[in-house]
């Protein structure tokens, strides 16, 4: 299963790549060491929390606090994770838990191998591309064709995952959260907006599915 997990990795790890370039280059370019930035990759493992840190460094508490709440809906994930595989491994499986492991695994097999094999293309994908980015980020970067396309990776990534899962509760989800989102954006607040999207539309629909359980009852 572990095999299986990392072939179905593969999409992830196509859309991480090139988000990870930009993250190493980023972090070059504000004067982190190649060490500093790599270690933030292998030891943190969380995109936007990781651009987060880079641009915020120099506010010690906005450093750590922010990232911290960006990565508060994964409390979330794991509650559904737990419910739906026999988690024996917790800590390994809950370090790889990203948002497009999380999508992924929705509809795989109920196996924790398979999940570990998800988590191990996207974190080697992850660190590859910081690794590329850190070396030569600034040469791929230089090409005006190809940064709008590493900008909008992982925008892409998220589209293509939500896709074949927009229906019933999931499409529901996703309404929530865009919602949400967007009455965030036309108030100019548009980072709480996501925050806020990513960690109520989960609760909202949780709820709900718990209702519509007991009224079958």
């Amino acid at each position: 299963m572990f095999r299986k997990g990392l072939a179905s990795s593969l999409p992830i790890a196509i859309g991480y790549f090139p988000v990870a370039v930009t993250f190493g280059l980023s972090a070059a370019a504000l004067g982190f060491s190649r060490v500093d930035t790599l270690l933030a990759s292998l030891l943190i493992f969380a995109g936007a929390s990781q651009f987060a840190l880079i641009s915020l460094i120099s506010c010690p508490l906005d450093a750590v606090v922010i990232p911290v709440f960006l990565n508060l809906r994964h409390i979330v994930y794991s509650c559904i994770i737990s419910q739906k595989f026999e988690i024996k491994r917790p800590y390994i499986t809950a370090f790889g838990l990203t948002d497009e492991v999380f999508a992924t695994s929705l509809k795989a097999p109920k196996n924790e191998r398979f999940i570990w094999g998800l988590e191990t293309g996207a974190y080697l994908s992850w660190v590859l591309g910081t690794l590329v980015g850190v070396l030569g980020g600034t040469v791929l970067l230089s090409e005006k064709i190809l940064t709008p396309s590493l900008v909008f990776a992982l925008t892409a990534l998220f589209l293509v995952l939500l896709i074949p899962n927009f229906k019933g509760y999931h499409a529901l989800s996703a309404l929530i959260g865009g919602t949400i989102a967007l009455v965030f954006q036309y108030l100019g607040q548009a980072s709480t907006g996501i925050l806020l999207a990513g960690i109520l539309s989960p609760i909202a629909v949780l709820k709900l599915k718990g209702r519509d359980k007991k009224v079958v009852k």
